[in-house]
């Protein structure tokens, strides 16, 4: 289906519209495709080391994400995109909740192949130090934050505690 048309893009003439649907050039996406093939090996590894699988997944009906080539798009495109999961799984012959399963199985195999390659950035210090450390290095750090309503506490000294200052809700 998608991955099928996406094999018949000529890298050349359709670099535009590769990169809108993946994020990536053709280029950057066979390397990090062998890159995702390590590391799925490692997370399966991982996993039957910790004993959540009693033996790595070898035999079987491999369905329509059957090459790591496959799943790697399938994951590109849907944090591109993000459709929901019952559009992504039409787009890739699968029912809404097989997408949503493979999307959470697969996550962590491309975050260890971006670390193995060593293009994730730090997402989450733990202390301040490593905070102020993050900021040292890069100088500019995004933070992407949303204020949300909670409900009123009772308790006075609660409510002050939480007031944002401001006086209305906006929503």
């Amino acid at each position: 289906m998608a991955y099928e048309q996406f094999k018949q893009l000529d890298a050349v003439k359709h670099d535009r519209t590769i990169k809108s649907l993946i994020g990536m050039s053709r280029a950057h996406f066979e390397t990090l495709a062998v890159a995702f093939a390590v590391a799925y090996d490692a997370v399966q590894l991982d996993r039957l080391q910790q004993g959540e699988i009693k033996q790595v997944p070898s035999g079987g009906s491999k369905g329509y994400l059957d090459t790591f080539d496959k799943k790697l798009f399938f994951l590109l495109y849907y944090l591109k995109n993000y459709p929901v999961f019952d559009v992504l799984g039409f787009h890739f012959g699968l029912s809404g909740g097989h997408a949503h399963t493979h999307v959470i199985a697969l996550l962590p195999i491309l975050q260890r192949a971006l670390l193995n390659l060593g293009v994730l950035p730090a997402r989450s210090p733990g202390t301040p130090e490593e905070f102020a450390q993050l900021v040292e290095q890069f100088g500019d750090i995004a933070i992407d934050g949303m204020e949300c309503p909670c409900v009123r506490p009772q308790d006075d000294a609660l409510q002050k505690a939480r007031f944002s200052g401001k006086k209305n809700a906006t929503c």
